[in-house]
């Protein structure tokens, strides 16, 4: 009668295989949803309506004029005009570099009395 071999170890490498093919799918997937290349046929309805947020730019002059959307307003009426506003509006602050530094910040605290986070500073690259 002959003797079985005696097992001395587990043989791991099977193992290794499938964990690194699943790993390999999981990678794959993963770069897929972060990059939004997986395509939806999204549902349609017929009382659904495009919102495009509102893109809005306040300058500021020299002499402290203020300009919403290129129209010369008063400070009053820049603070009504911002308080029509959603919150998810894009707003965009220029202010002249001999403006003073108070109506700059009155207008940002116009905008974040209104919860409004997207405010860009345009400024003029240097060459």
């Amino acid at each position: 009668m002959r003797a079985l071999k005696r097992v001395e170890g587990i043989n791991v490498v099977p193992l290794i295989d499938v964990v690194l093919v699943l790993l390999a799918i999981v990678l794959t997937i993963s770069t897929f949803v972060a990059s939004g290349a997986i395509k939806l046929d999204l549902p349609k309805a017929a009382s659904a309506k495009e919102t495009p947020p509102q893109k809005i730019e306040i300058a500021i002059n020299e002499n402290g004029s203020m300009f919403y959307n290129g129209k010369e307003m008063s400070q009053r009426e820049v603070t009504q005009a911002i308080a029509t506003l959603g919150s998810d509006s894009r707003v965009s602050v220029l202010g002249d570099k001999k403006a003073f530094f108070n109506d700059f910040i009155f207008i940002l605290d116009q905008l974040k009395l209104q919860h409004i986070e997207k405010i860009s500073i345009i400024t003029k690259r240097e060459s």
